[in-house]
């Protein structure tokens, strides 16, 4: 974090209050520093570039309604979206994290957590593969929904927290054994962590529906996460190593100019990185379908999900890249008069990344509000395009004992063209 451009976008703020409105903690806490103008005024008061602190000095530890303040964010976008200035809240806040992080150095959870993400030999897949043959020990599947809930006390974990089921196979293993189509125009498909290695069925599904388009998914085994979650913990050196492992695998594919994700993270990401190759273009799922929507139109005809759905905005979808209308074309689509708006599908589910983990309390509290919403719609089924919102929303409908299940579109979608109806 630096004078400039940081303390230029902090005088941009007018402290007009305009994003008390929309911001999901503030509705919880009503706490003028939980809120964006309260959380800037901090920061700009401890700018790390004026105000003296030095990483050296001990004493110069940061108050710690300071660290409390830029800790209780979502970063989902939401004052961005409503601000009249057009200030980069989200980019200031997690600049401040990393500033933290230099000063203060990583949560060891985090730290273990983001080395995995980089290690090539004891790795993310090869961890997660171990808990899958151990999960049964300590959790148990839920009966309704996508799911594990805990078996035995667990510290951290109440008997309602949902985690998901440690697949045996990744999106990888399912692949090797697929034969490709090489007359297909080739598309590279970014999946993203949780896609590739917690919901492989959802990778498979977006494969299947682009191979019905017409298309041959190139999914490069050298992909890497995409760093939004290093982002928005303020490691910016693991963000930046991820961020070069995947632009090295997007030159080596140059010629593949579209680069296709399920993910509203990943794709929010994606669109941030610096340097991408010459032409790519970097496109969420309904965008791709939405721009191949003629011959869609065509594959799926007459056929309908006979289930009433609604639609949840992913923050990093709505916000982070003005995609709104897309999805709910998809939606149309897919279920015709049997979809319905919930109210207020932009407010965010309350998942944040890790924020859901490390701030439980008060991420129900906000998932609450969206499970209320649902019930409300009538709907049994919640659509979303991303996996975090998906897991979050499961858990809000266990913790609300309701009947409906998330899914993400793009499943629908593959099981409508499968077969007549869902």
């Amino acid at each position: 974090m630096t004078t400039f451009p940081w303390q230029q976008e902090l005088n941009k703020c007018v402290k007009c209050g305009a994003c008390m409105a929309v911001c999901p903690i503030y509705r919880q806490t009503g706490r003028e520093e939980m809120v964006a103008r309260g959380k800037l005024n901090l920061i700009e008061r401890i700018n790390p570039e004026e105000s003296g602190y030095k990483k050296s000095n001990a004493q110069d530890a940061l108050p710690p309604g300071w660290i409390e303040a830029v800790d209780n964010c979502l970063l989902c976008c939401s004052c961005e979206e409503n601000c009249s200035k057009g200030v980069k809240i989200t980019d200031i806040i997690a600049d401040a994290r990393h500033w933290q992080t230099e000063k203060q150095g990583l949560n060891p959870i985090k730290k273990s957590a983001f080395s995995l993400l980089k290690n090539q030999v004891f790795s993310l897949p090869r961890f997660l593969k171990a808990g899958s043959f151990l999960q049964w020990l300590l959790w148990r599947r839920l009966p309704r929904h996508s799911g594990l809930v805990r078996r035995l006390p667990l510290p951290g974990f109440d008997d309602k927290t949902v985690i998901p089921a440690l697949p045996k196979q990744h999106l990888d293993d399912y692949l090797k054994r697929q034969q490709s189509t090489m007359n297909l125009k080739p598309v590279l498909y970014f999946p993203g962590c949780a896609t590739r290695y917690l919901y492989p069925q959802m990778g498979l599904d977006l494969i299947y529906v682009l191979a019905q388009l017409g298309f041959q998914t190139v999914m490069p085994q050298e992909l890497n996460c995409c760093g939004m979650v290093t982002w928005g913990a303020g490691d910016q050196n693991s963000n930046q190593e991820l961020q070069q492992r995947n632009l090295e695998v997007f030159r080596k594919h140059s010629e593949i100019k579209e680069i296709v994700t399920g993910c509203a993270s990943c794709g929010h990401a994606l669109k941030e990185y610096d340097e991408l190759p010459e032409d790519c273009k970097i496109l969420d799922i309904s965008e791709f379908l939405f721009l191949h929507r003629d011959k869609l139109e065509e594959l799926v005809g007459a056929k309908k999900l006979d289930k009433k759905i609604t639609y949840h905005d992913p923050c990093h979808l709505r916000k982070g890249q003005e995609i709104t209308s897309q999805p709910r074309w998809l939606l149309k689509l897919i279920a015709g008069e049997n979809f319905v708006e919930m109210r207020h599908p932009e407010r965010c589910c309350g998942a944040g990344g890790t924020f859901g983990l490390s701030h439980k309390e008060l991420s129900r509290e906000i998932l609450a509000e969206k499970a209320r919403d649902t019930d409300d719609s009538g709907a049994e089924i919640i659509a979303s395009g991303c996996p975090g919102c998906l897991l979050q929303l499961t858990e809000g409908a266990v913790v609300a004992e309701s009947k409906w299940q998330a899914e993400h579109p793009i499943s629908l979608l593959a099981d409508l063209l499968r077969k007549d109806v869902r």
